[in-house]
């Protein structure tokens, strides 16, 4: 008995989300044989289910957090938290079976969850991060250059590195960036780089060539001073695995920088701007199905400036990047928070 099954691989969860939150893998195609379809079929959707529902999940919280959790996911688990599953294009010739299969997971269940054991999650798409490599070797010296053997590598996969912004690779970057930068972890004309690539995301990759091996550093941006986020050395570099491997270690140190702490509860009294009644329940709405806040309790209302007690989960930064990514702009200054439609 045979049977063979396609995934089609998932960086994120990010597909459209619905009225009810819904979170929808992506397309499975399955094919095999059997003298038992039935059987056989819900043996595939359900390792099709903890295919997708484990992507799905790390993609909330970081790798630490998964593998916590990863030891009380099982199907009965997992069952908790499908709120459909699709299949469409199904065929039986012969005891031979063919179809499409997407599932779909309840976003607020799995939020809930994840609130209610008091697990770190995000609460919005991770953002990218800027390379900026510098390909060192003894007589060649290749940093923002179209001829840098990592950026060629990185230009033939574009799309497989979601996180990843490569530079324009221009002039301009060649005045930006020069090697000192690499040698002092920190970049003389920062503020020009982030002005034209408008993200302060950045992560500086050195590789050092020598005669028998290449040692590659790789350093990840706080305000100016660069951490060092890796370093390995290879005989021959597998571009490949280096960049599968510094892709989820980017992803994994900004989900540990940008999480929400449920265990964190903060409130603020907060006046709303509104020019109309339609337009406060629009914000009220939106507020309400974000997963930061906790609840939303009226003080005052007006026709154009009400006041309402925000209790929420985690840091106020976080909120605020959170709120503006729905189009909500959400400030405090000298204790005094204002919310309005952006």
């Amino acid at each position: 008995m045979k049977f063979v099954v396609y995934l089609i691989v998932i960086l994120f969860f990010i597909d459209p989300v619905s009225s009810k939150e819904l979170l929808n893998s992506r397309e499975y195609k399955i094919e095999f044989y059997s003298k038992n379809i039935k059987e056989k079929k819900q043996e595939i959707i359900d390792e099709i289910k903890y295919d997708s529902f484990n992507k799905i999940i790390i993609s909330f919280i970081t790798n630490d957090e998964y593998n916590k959790l990863n030891k009380i996911i099982d199907i009965e688990f997992i069952n908790k938290f499908v709120f459909s599953i699709d299949i469409y294009e199904e065929k039986i010739n012969n005891n031979t079976y063919t179809a499409k299969i997407k599932v779909n997971y309840d976003n607020s269940k799995i939020i809930d969850f994840l609130i209610n054991h008091k697990i770190n999650f995000i609460s919005y798409e991770p953002e990218e991060y800027l390379l900026i490599i510098f390909d060192q070797k003894i007589f060649s010296e290749k940093i923002l250059s179209k001829d840098n053997r990592f950026y060629r590598f990185l230009s033939d996969n574009k799309f497989k590195y979601k996180y990843f912004q490569l530079p324009n690779l221009d002039i301009n970057d060649r005045f930006i960036i020069n090697k000192e930068d690499f040698f002092l972890k920190k970049i003389k004309h920062y503020d020009e780089l982030i002005n034209k690539y408008k993200n302060t995301n950045i992560i500086l990759i050195h590789s050092v060539s020598e005669s028998n091996k290449t040692k590659i550093y790789s350093y990840v941006n706080e305000f100016n001073n660069f951490k060092k986020l890796d370093d390995v050395s290879y005989k021959i570099i597998d571009y490949e695995f280096f960049f599968n491997s510094l892709h989820n270690k980017a992803l994994d140190y900004w989900k540990n920088k940008n999480n929400v702490n449920p265990s964190l509860i903060n409130n603020l009294n907060c006046k709303i701007k509104t020019i109309n009644l339609s337009e406060l329940k629009a914000i009220k709405d939106i507020i309400n199905k974000n997963k930061m806040i906790n609840r939303i309790e009226p003080n005052e209302i007006s026709y154009n400036n009400s006041n309402y007690k925000l209790v929420y989960f985690g840091k106020f930064d976080i909120l605020v990047k959170s709120l503006k990514k729905d189009k909500i702009q959400i400030s405090l200054l000298d204790n005094s928070c204002n919310i309005k439609i952006l």
